[in-house]
């Protein structure tokens, strides 16, 4: 089976092709630049194409009828950027996905499941945020993932299974290869700070909390939404279903390097807008889905801070 991610080579994307290699998938990798070391010696299993999702001729020239599930992870991700500057977010992340929804209905690609975020969800202020649970984006960057999901199910009520639409809705991914100078990526820059012995960096009083999904356990369920038979447009949560707060992970990286938690951290001002509370419900994805996570937040942590002490410098902080 063909398979063409986009976004393959970034740090969710690599380890999507990792598990589709290893079912034995054939891939094929859209973007506009690769970072080799992120594919782990996987570079010659798969076919790159350097390609502009923005360009909707390009993306159809190299859109094959062979292909049979697109996997469209590719996005800008930063949501100070997109306060700063929003109009790249709309350009990539609502046309860019237009482009490869058009391409799978003219060339009738049988399958396209779309990486989406939690932040489409805003602040959860109490429970756990199923898939019905309202929609309040706080930045350009939520809004434009929000925006490629209404169009994904305008598609899916208008064309049915041409192609038929699965999209995750992922929670805090962590995990190696993650580049700590990536927004968000808080868990990985906590580490590269300890290893470099600096002070880990807290902003407010550490309190925020987050639903924090192990890179491995989140490409399980992206390829558990394309092998399942589905209704076209349905969401699926990608969440552990715990939330934990900021100080906690500090706490508990702190405890994995042998390190003083007083000793070891500054507080910082928190910052204008951020969430404080954000924990999702994977009860939908568990019944049609058959995923659930399976990489608990310590075993998670361990893997991960041994990943980064063995590349030190690879994926530094920038």
């Amino acid at each position: 089976m063909a398979v063409m991610v986009t976004g393959g080579c970034g740090f969710i994307g690599s380890h999507l092709i990792d598990l589709l290699l290893s079912k034995g998938y054939d891939v094929e990798v859209i973007g506009l630049k690769c970072d080799l070391q992120n594919l782990q010696g996987n570079a010659s299993k798969v076919k790159f194409h350097r390609t502009d999702i923005q360009d909707r001729k390009a993306v159809m020239n190299v859109v094959g009828k062979d292909t049979e599930a697109i996997l469209h992870l590719a996005a800008l991700i930063n949501v100070d950027e997109s306060i700063d500057t929003p109009e790249p977010f709309w350009n990539v992340n609502v046309l860019g996905t237009f482009n490869m929804l058009e391409a799978a209905r003219q060339r009738n690609i049988p399958k396209l499941v779309f990486m989406g975020t939690c932040e489409v969800y805003g602040n959860i202020s109490k429970g756990m945020a199923d898939e019905n649970h309202p929609t309040n984006p706080l930045s350009p960057y939520a809004a434009s993932k929000f925006a490629a999901e209404r169009y994904l199910l305008s598609y899916a009520t208008t064309y049915g299974d041409q192609p038929n639409i699965a999209m995750i809705r992922g929670f805090n991914q962590y995990g190696p290869r993650q580049n700590s100078g990536a927004r968000g990526a808080v868990i990985a820059k906590f580490m590269n700070w300890m290893l470099d012995g600096k002070k880990l960096q807290i902003n407010g009083d550490g309190a925020q909390t987050r639903d924090y999904v192990y890179v491995k356990d989140t490409v399980r369920a992206v390829v558990a939404a394309m092998e399942k038979k589905v209704p076209s447009g349905e969401i699926f949560n990608a969440a552990s279903e715990c939330d934990i707060s900021i100080r906690e992970i500090v706490e508990k990286i702190c405890g994995i390097a042998g390190k003083d938690f007083d000793k070891s951290v500054q507080f910082n001002p928190g910052r204008p807008g951020e969430l404080m509370r954000s924990i999702g419900s994977s009860d939908k994805a568990r019944k049609l889905l058959g995923w659930a996570p399976t990489v608990s937040i310590d075993e998670g942590l361990r893997m991960t801070y041994d990943w980064y002490k063995q590349n030190r410098g690879k994926y530094a902080t920038r």
